[in-house]
């Protein structure tokens, strides 16, 4: 049985978003249901939890705030997607759920007691398909906790952590010296 209800998770989560939204709802309600599938009572006291977001929306604040989980903590992983869907990775019993919204339940009211009251008339098998996932290229460096890998990049003497380095020809790199796409290009230094 969950620690918290369903209003304080929601409450929790609005307070850390801004607002009260569907997203919140749907990323709550998604977050609420991995705990319940993997036994998780308390998300603020268990650490073997990952969650997987599939977007830059609502719901991924939701799933950060109720899962506990986030970035700083390398147990939030962010793949745009532009998908309302989240995979949750339980590390003690090596198992992953995704769940997705049905794509056949209609768009929510915004009026925020007519929104609640909408998804308290679904089920979570009406709202949501789950599937369990295997996760090929997760990786020991995607594990949670201290870097278990530093490198220093040969071209700009950057540290890459976690085995994000590019080793060609035996010489490490970071991404962009390696000639890989990054989202910035980097301009002159700022004098400080």
């Amino acid at each position: 049985m969950l620690k918290r209800t369903f209003e304080e998770d929601l409450q929790r989560a609005v307070a850390f978003h801004g607002h009260m939204c569907a997203g919140q709802v749907i990323g709550t309600r998604m977050a609420r249901l991995a705990m319940a599938y993997f036994g998780i009572e308390d998300a603020d006291t268990y650490r073997d939890l990952i969650a997987f977001v599939e977007c830059d929306r609502c719901l991924a604040d939701a799933v950060i705030s109720v899962a506990n989980c986030h970035l700083g903590r390398r147990r939030l992983k962010w793949y745009d997607y532009g998908i309302m869907a989240a995979s949750f990775y339980d590390i003690a019993a090596d198992r992953a759920i995704r769940i997705t919204q049905r794509n056949d339940v209609p768009k929510a009211p915004h009026d925020k007691q007519e929104m609640l009251a909408f998804f308290n008339g679904l089920s979570d098998a009406e709202l949501f398909c789950v599937h369990e996932v295997d996760l090929p290229d997760f990786k020991e460096f995607d594990l949670p906790g201290r870097p278990r890998k530093t490198q220093i990049c040969e071209v700009c003497g950057e540290r890459v952590h976690d085995g994000r380095g590019v080793e060609r020809d035996g010489h490490t790199y970071c991404r962009r010296c390696a000639g890989e796409h990054v989202y910035y290009t980097l301009g002159p230094e700022v004098k400080l």
